[in-house]
C-alpha cells in the first residue's frame, strides 16, 4: 500500500484533513474562491465517496466582516486513490502559485501507551 505524503490522522477509521487558504495577493477573492470552487469539484469527482466541503472563512468586526480566506475539509476512507497518488500535492502547488497560502490541518494525535496520557 502507497503511503501518502500529508500526516494524516485516523479517527473513525476515516482520514481527515483540512487546508486552510489565506489569500497572499490583491486578487479579487470572488476569483480566488471561483479557482477554489472548481478545484474543490474535481476533488470530489475523484473521490466520489469522500467528504470534501469549502468554506469561505470571515472575520466578523463591528464595522464590517473581513474575508480572511477559506477552509478545504476532506474526510476520506484510507483506501482511496485521492491520498495514495499526486493529487493533493499538485492542488496545494496551484494554490501557492496563484497567491494563496495554504495550510494543512490534521487532528492531533494522541501520545502511545505509556506516555503521559494529558498529552495529545
Amino acid at each position: 500500500m502507497k503511503r501518502t505524503r500529508f500526516p494524516a490522522a485516523r479517527t473513525c477509521s476515516a482520514v481527515q484533513l483540512a487546508i486552510r487558504c489565506h489569500p497572499r495577493v490583491p486578487i479579487s477573492p470572488d476569483e480566488l474562491e471561483g479557482w477554489l470552487e472548481l478545484e474543490v469539484k474535481d476533488l470530489r469527482a475523484q473521490a466520489p465517496h469522500a467528504t470534501v466541503r469549502l468554506s469561505r472563512l470571515r472575520q466578523g468586526r463591528a464595522e464590517a466582516h473581513l474575508d480572511i480566506g477559506w477552509l478545504i475539509e476532506l474526510e476520506l476512507d484510507p483506501t482511496e486513490p485521492l491520498l495514495a497518488g499526486d493529487r493533493l500535492s499538485q492542488a496545494l502547488r496551484d494554490m501557492r502559485l496563484l497567491g494563496l497560502q495554504p495550510t494543512v490541518l490534521t487532528p492531533a494525535r494522541k501520545k502511545s501507551a505509556g506516555a503521559d496520557a494529558n498529552l495529545i
